[in-house]
């Protein structure tokens, strides 16, 4: 931790005497400033008159604009940045400490700064807001919205033109409202339904799975890059697991539906894009430091500066340091993040960037959560519970390497490469509380353990040319593109039980007592599965096409053309000498047996797809576009193979969605409501009587064609920005509808594919900065509110597992299964927000959330466990600071 803060420290002071000599002369230098609110031209005739600073600018860019005016002793430019922050415009400084004020650009599709020209120098060949050289960037613009995204067309594009629901999460967005984590972060997403625990609420506290539209969001890209393989996109442990801290991204992106253009196989959930922040054009150095309930402690140092040749190259590092313990005892999280990134102008039109990230955790965590009676009724423990131990550990590492170029070929088009290696480690060792709770003698509960070593390495690549050509009398727009995904999980192994059968009981959840000698940590166990090699490669080649046949009637479609394989290598291994297993034994413990040796599977597919996605989009006006589109789905069962050993098709399906968009106050205001239908179809229908195991994570013998499919369909609808001066509103709505149908479905026709994902459900958060008033105008008040109806969750708990071969053990033996059903009713979360700008560079904010104290259920599992209590009422204290 010292290291860190001494690394930030040094970083922070690199920043500042990095900062170009005319920029210390006219940016840097502080004035007492007393500028009321008024209309924008008037305020800025004031900030020159006061500075003695040269202001060049045309009337009619600042016409019609209002200014928060600027109170205090501040710099010229954290100044003339609050005189501009309601408006659309941005300044520069120029040599000579003249400071130009233009408009942002428009080409009617996104907003994109023109590039940086400093007297006397040449300037970047991109830029965005704040002097990043991201278009999409939103760090500095105060919003709730972004003027553009790349998620659903690989280069900057307005939502307005964007022919999907779409939803953008900004730099403001994620200060306001403490969203640190990635977790946290998705739980305020539009749509967006999280299961703690993971995909079925068993693992531990730390992971989360995230569903929309009655699907798991199984796609992460990076930069707009080739997706990572995650738990929830068919992987397995290979697979990229999302602990992330958000400190070192500007913004997230996401798309609700399939998106199979640019990210091939994947289901029709959605997929995010994590937008890291890149240096930018000026020293600034931000500081924050934070504490809240139950001992939650986080510092962080942002610092970024010109580095050299008269700023053409650039640099940034974040650090950030959180040590976490939870409403439920013993449980704690300890990570910290290293991130760093340079970026240069080789030529005018040409920008390069490098970085890395380092993400270490040490955590104590709590694996299978809360179980229930074996009807289903909840225990109605304590919030406070934790039936976990304190000798549980976790320690888990992300390493990332990263790269990119962009380059302007000429005035049409221009090409951009995107490489990141990806590497996590994971040491784990814990025990666990499971099992159904007997209504009467409240037995049933047993004491589990488990221990896995493994890694993943995931390579990746995008190359996209993109252009425009005059055809038709009109300007034409095309994207050719490649991807490539390489995921190896090799020297993964598993351990076998912590505990010899039969496991320590837990008589009485009630009174659970973490110290009895009986749960104290057991000695390491033998491997008892090894993975020599694990994993999956996918590339594929893409085009994206554009044509306006008719001005306010736009064409949209693409062609995919894609290749995947699995490969599996494992072995198991002996744990226990001289013991005949199938046939023959084993001599020496960690030997591979004879029986269960060396297999291994190489599976692989191609498919050429059009469309995978086709869009019209109308625009009736300047301001608003309705469109409709039909998107591709693909998902892998390349591990389940046919008679002939070979794997079976992909699912498939469609994407079918129509809605209607609206941009206003120049951008500063998105609004969008969308219908929807998705249909998935093609699985698997076994052929063989039995489900064959081929020991190798393939099985067999199965066929397509099912008559079976999901069907989800419903309505999104968001509202994003400023609706008044000060005011910024984000507000979503989801309805969804899904189930399984046809004829094969049996007793599941009719029923939903997730049933703990409600029909409804409403976010809303809000943010007011008052104005004028010598104190007034340092206020800022926020709240706002989770909403959903009931969801809930049945199905069948077995009484008694056979320990050998875990099977349930049938009645007669005391075994049998009871069943289970439990809802969780509508419920609605509340949370409150007050900041105060102390001066020019200091800014305190206290968040509450959870404002009424409401108990409910975050996750609902099963009657065994998998069940998670949502956070009380919390509190956190935040101070931060920017030069």
């Amino acid at each position: 931790m010292k290291s860190l803060i001494a690394c930030a420290v040094l970083l922070s002071t690199a920043a500042v005497a990095a900062t170009p000599a005319f920029a210390q002369n006219a940016a840097e230098r502080t004035y007492r400033l007393d500028i009321p609110a008024q209309p924008l031209d008037t305020a800025l005739l004031q900030f020159a008159e006061t500075t003695g600073l040269q202001l060049i600018y045309s009337a009619e860019v600042a016409r019609g604009m209002r200014s928060p005016g600027v109170k205090g002793e501040v710099s010229a430019q954290a100044g003339l940045q609050r005189l501009l922050s309601e408006s659309s415009l941005v300044f520069r400084i120029t040599a000579s400490g003249a400071i130009t004020i233009e408009s942002s650009k428009s080409d009617g599709k996104t907003r994109v700064m023109g590039p940086v020209r400093v007297e006397g120098a040449e300037g970047t060949a991109l830029a965005g807001v704040n002097g990043s050289t991201d278009p999409t960037a939103t760090e500095g613009t105060g919003s709730y919205t972004s003027s553009s995204l790349s998620i659903a067309s690989k280069s900057p594009q307005s939502i307005k033109d964007t022919a999907e629901s779409v939803s953008v999460i900004t730099q403001q967005r994620m200060r306001d409202q403490n969203l640190t984590d990635f977790s946290s972060l998705m739980n305020q997403a539009t749509g967006v339904t999280l299961v703690q625990g993971g995909a079925n609420g068993t693992s531990t506290n730390l992971e989360t799975a995230f569903y929309s539209r009655g699907f798991a969001i199984g796609t992460i890209q990076l930069d707009g890059g080739a997706p990572l393989a995650t738990l929830l996109s068919g992987g397995d442990a290979t697979a990229y697991v999302p602990l992330i801290d958000m400190a070192q991204y500007d913004h997230v992106e996401l798309l609700r539906g399939a998106d199979g253009l640019f990210n091939g196989y994947g289901g029709p959930g959605g997929s995010v894009n994590l937008v890291r922040k890149r240096p930018l054009d000026h020293g600034q150095v931000l500081v924050e430091g934070a504490g809240g309930s139950w001992g939650n402690y986080r510092v962080m140092v942002d610092a970024s500066a010109p580095l050299g040749f008269d700023g053409k190259l650039r640099g940034r590092a974040v650090v950030s340091y959180q040590d976490q313990d939870y409403f439920y005892d013993v449980a704690n999280n300890n990570h910290t993040l290293t991130y760093g990134v340079v970026e240069a102008d080789l030529t005018p039109t040409t920008v390069v960037s490098a970085g890395f990230s380092l993400t270490r955790q040490d955590a104590v965590p709590w694996s299978s959560g809360l179980m229930r009676y074996r009807g289903g009724a909840s225990l109605g423990l304590p919030r406070s519970t934790c039936l976990c131990l304190g000798w549980n550990r976790w320690d888990f590492d992300t390493k990332e390497l990263f790269a990119s170029a962009d380059r302007i070929l000429n005035e049409d088009w221009s090409i951009k490469v995107n490489l990141t290696r990806n590497d996590q480690e994971s040491h784990n060792k814990y025990g666990y509380v499971a099992g159904s709770v007997n209504n009467i003698t409240l037995a049933g509960p047993a004491l589990y353990g488990s221990m896995n070593d493994y890694s993943s390495v995931q390579t990746l690549a995008d190359l996209t040319l993109s252009g425009s050509f005059e055809l038709f009398g009109h300007r034409q727009q095309i994207l050719l593109g490649g991807n490539w995904q390489d995921v190896d999980g090799g020297g993964q192994r598993r351990y076998g039980t912590l505990w010899a059968y039969p496991y320590p009981a837990i008589n009485d959840v009630f009174n659970f007592d973490r110290n009895n000698l009986a749960y104290r940590e057991p000695g390491t166990s033998e491997a008892s599965y090894e993975y020599p090699a694990y994993g999956q490669r996918q590339w594929g080649l893409y085009t994206n096409v554009n044509l306006t046949l008719w001005e306010p009637l736009h064409l949209i479609t693409g062609l995919r053309y894609g290749h995947y394989e699995y490969n599996n290598t494992s072995q198991s291994l002996c744990t226990t000498p001289n013991v005949a297993r199938n046939v023959g034994g084993c001599a020496v413990v960690g030997q591979p047996w004879p029986s269960l040796g060396l297999t291994r599977t190489l599976s692989s597919g191609h498919d050429l797809s059009w469309p995978p996605k086709v869009s019209l989009v109308y625009s009736p006006a300047k301001d608003w576009s309705a469109y409709a589109s039909y998107t591709d789905i693909y998902v892998s069962q390349a591990n389940y193979l046919d008679v002939d050993h070979s794997p079976i098709k992909p699912l498939t399906g469609g994407n079918m969605e129509a809605g209607l968009k609206f941009e206003g106050f120049s951008g500063k205001l998105n609004a969008s409501i969308a219908a929807y239908r998705i249909e998935q179809k093609n699985f698997r229908n076994q052929v063989t009587e039995t489900n064959q195991d081929l020991g190798d994570g393939t099985w067999c013998c199965f066929s397509n064609g099912l008559d079976f499919k999901n069907l989800s369909q419903g309505l999104d609808a968001e509202v994003t920005g400023e609706v008044g001066r000060g005011w910024q509103v984000f507000a979503g709505y989801t309805y969804n509808q899904n189930e399984y149908k046809g004829a094969d479905a049996g007793t599941t026709e009719g029923l939903p594919l997730v049933s703990r994902s409600p029909k409804h459900l409403l976010k809303l958060t809000t943010s007011y900065q008052f104005q004028g008033g010598e104190w007034l105008h340092r206020l800022n008040i926020g709240g706002g509110v989770n909403a959903q109806t009931s969801s809930y969750n049945s199905g069948t708990v077995c009484l008694a597992f056979n320990p050998d071969t875990g099977v349930c053990r049938p009645a007669s033996e005391g075994g049998g299964t009871a069943s289970y059903e439990f809802t969780q009713g509508v419920f609605a979360v509340f949370s409150g927000r007050i900041g105060y700008q102390i001066d020019s560079q200091w800014n305190l904010a206290l968040n509450v959330n959870n404002l009424t104290d409401k108990v409910y259920y975050q996750t609902m599992g099963t009657a065994s466990g998998g069940n998670w209590y949502g956070e009380p009422r919390s509190y956190m204290l935040t101070v931060r600071g920017s030069f």
